[in-house]
């Protein structure tokens, strides 16, 4: 099936592989907390116009989320998130103190290079396609802070995916989650997602992905590591840290 992507160029994807796409970043979404349970999910055209599909094929990935009693299909009224699907970070830690942003951000740096490092061992050709899938609906346009936010999570929980390890994607998660409940959330989205910053972390995980392509685990640590480290900067010279 072919898929054009925002710069007319035409891929060769699987149905199987974008249905479990557009799955997968949905189910992130409601587990890292931008969507909570009750809350009604965008419309199908809306999904499909965002992960440029079919509307069948949303509807498939929306079934897929139903069977796993993550939403409810209501006829007539919508897609509402499962009143059970609590976001992984109230699963994960039993300290129930509010993280600083120091605290979030080091976990990052303690957990993601090694994380990428393991996806370049682990990931399958199917994971890497879809790292690229992901990677380019952030290359070719600056995006709202919104949405460059949900691009870029949906970037790194990928490469979580991609160790094949599930306790390290839900360690993903609740860092996401984690980040989302904290106050200065919104000031955070806004200074990271800056049409100058959206630039740069798209540079950044070019070169991120390129190693991981590579298989090549000492250069996908690294070249996580210095991201993270990046961000950490940005957020230290705005002094909120």
């Amino acid at each position: 099936m072919a898929m054009m992507d925002s710069t007319g160029a035409i891929g060769w994807v699987a149905k199987q592989r974008r249905y479990r796409h557009i799955a997968d970043s949905l189910r992130e979404a409601i587990l890292s907390g931008e969507y909570r349970p009750g809350d009604r999910l965008p419309t199908e055209r809306t999904l499909a116009q965002q992960f440029n599909v079919s509307r069948s094929c949303v509807r498939e990935a929306l079934l897929a989320l139903e069977i796993q009693d993550l939403v409810h299909i209501r006829v007539g009224s919508g897609v509402y998130v499962s009143e059970s699907a609590a976001p992984m970070a109230s699963h994960i830690g039993g300290d129930a103190s509010e993280p600083s942003v120091a605290d979030i951000l080091n976990a990052r740096l303690m957990f993601q290079p090694e994380m990428c490092a393991v996806a370049a061992r682990n990931a399958t050709e199917d994971d890497i396609h879809a790292l690229q899938l992901r990677n380019r609906a952030i290359t070719h346009e600056i995006h709202t802070p919104d949405t460059a936010a949900r691009y870029y999570r949906d970037f790194h929980l990928a490469i979580a995916r991609a160790t094949h390890n599930p306790f390290a994607h839900g360690l993903m998660l609740s860092i996401w989650q984690a980040a989302r409940a904290h106050p200065e959330w919104e000031k955070l989205r806004q200074l990271l997602q800056s049409p100058e910053r959206q630039v740069r972390w798209r540079d950044e995980h070019e070169g991120i992905l390129a190693a991981l392509a590579k298989r090549h685990r000492g250069e996908a640590r690294a070249a996580m590591r210095s991201h993270v480290e990046n961000v950490i900067a940005v957020i230290d010279e705005a002094d909120m840290l």
